[in-house]
């Protein structure tokens, strides 16, 4: 059974986590308690959010939260840089851990953590909620079925506009040293492993191209925390990290993709778009139209059109998570990420493996943005 909760890092991706938890923790202990403890440095924040979502306490020493026997469950939602020493130590004090993505801001980072994580008895996971959308997850059951026949191409890209007003402020998401590469850490961490569980394992990256289109920012007055604007000083700061990277890759069963990540993409918002090919079909998904996929298959009578295969009951995770799950019903952000925690503590009541998105696939992940990064012609951040 979850004895308690605490969320570090109470900022935008922190509040994700916070309200996954709170519709999903009392299924696996009813007790008040269970929502146990929001950590950030900025008390306020804190604050703020265990309120909004009913945490029973407040800290601003992450290391207090770790050493609390009442708090067995973690969720690490903090900047890039700070991923790695949390999860090691979460793990260290037999915590049952799930780290946002990136892992870590390269493979070498990273590898401690994979080498902890298949050391300790307790459940890990890197967040990876893309893969609970549920035309995805029956996308690549198909490809694992061979109903597409042998995979030839895939493309996925994350696209989005988050950075692409010049007014918006510097913060640490620009700086190489602490977000490591750019758009390619933040979404394109998504984008690679949507290629991976999609297609496999990538057996070489053959080229890639990095764009920083906003090449300085101006310093806020004050703190931030997401992505809106705030009062500017004058003071104006490099942005040293790409806005926008594409690769081309190679995959073990001999198929080639092609991954984009842009946070500059006006118009974008928040957007993943993946089409997959095969000898005998293609299928293909965007976030902009959630209550559906499109496939077209190679028959007799030579190619068919797309059609639309809308979300219904028997589609993964609609039927047992979705308050009314209707044909057509249309699931967003907060239901694949709350699908995303469901299988988490369901995993930790259960004492099996988070296999779906693990510590294992956060590092697998890394050495392929890190052989991007190479190849597109720029630094991997050292080992630290």
């Amino acid at each position: 059974m979850v004895k308690g909760i605490a969320i570090i890092g109470a900022g935008m991706i922190g509040a994700a986590h916070a309200s996954a938890y709170r519709q999903y923790a009392h299924r696996f202990n009813p007790a008040p308690g269970v929502l146990h403890t929001v950590c950030d440095m900025n008390g306020m924040a804190a604050r703020k959010l265990a309120a909004d979502w009913g945490f029973a306490h407040v800290a601003t020493d992450w290391k207090k939260v770790i050493a609390d026997p009442q708090v067995d469950v973690v969720s690490v939602c903090l900047p890039n840089f700070l991923h790695t020493e949390v999860t090691l130590a979460a793990l260290a004090a037999g915590k049952h851990v799930l780290c946002e993505k990136p892992l870590a801001l390269s493979a070498a980072q990273a590898r401690p953590v994979h080498e902890a994580a298949l050391k300790a008895t307790t459940v890990s996971g890197t967040v990876f909620n893309y893969r609970r959308i549920p035309a995805l997850a029956e996308i690549r059951a198909r490809v694992v079925a061979g109903d597409l026949g042998r995979p030839v191409q895939i493309s996925v890209a994350f696209q989005c506009d988050y950075a692409a007003d010049p007014l918006l402020p510097h913060s640490w998401r620009y700086e190489f040293a602490k977000a490591g590469p750019g758009a390619l850490l933040d979404v394109g961490t998504h984008a690679v492993d949507m290629l991976r569980f999609l297609f496999g394992e990538v057996q070489s990256v053959v080229g890639a191209a990095s764009t920083i289109s906003i090449a300085e920012r101006r310093l806020p007055l004050g703190t931030t925390s997401g992505h809106g604007h705030v009062a500017l000083s004058d003071k104006m700061a490099a942005v040293d990290n790409d806005d926008v990277m594409t690769a081309l890759l190679r995959f073990a069963n001999g198929a080639q993709g092609t991954m984009t990540a842009s946070r500059v993409a006006v118009g974008s918002g928040n957007r993943l778009t993946v089409e997959v090919m095969g000898t005998r079909g293609t299928a293909r998904f965007t976030t902009e139209t959630p209550s559906y996929y499109e496939i077209a298959l190679l028959t007799e009578g030579g190619p068919t059109g797309f059609q639309r295969i809308m979300n219904r009951p028997g589609s993964p995770n609609i039927g047992g998570l979705v308050a009314v799950p209707h044909d057509s019903v249309a699931v967003g952000y907060s239901e694949w990420f709350g699908f995303m925690i469901h299988e988490f503590l369901t995993c930790i009541d259960e004492g099996r493996a988070f296999d779906n998105g693990s510590i294992a696939d956060g590092y697998h992940t890394a050495i392929v943005l890190d052989a991007i990064q190479r190849e597109s012609g720029n630094e991997v951040p050292p080992l630290i």
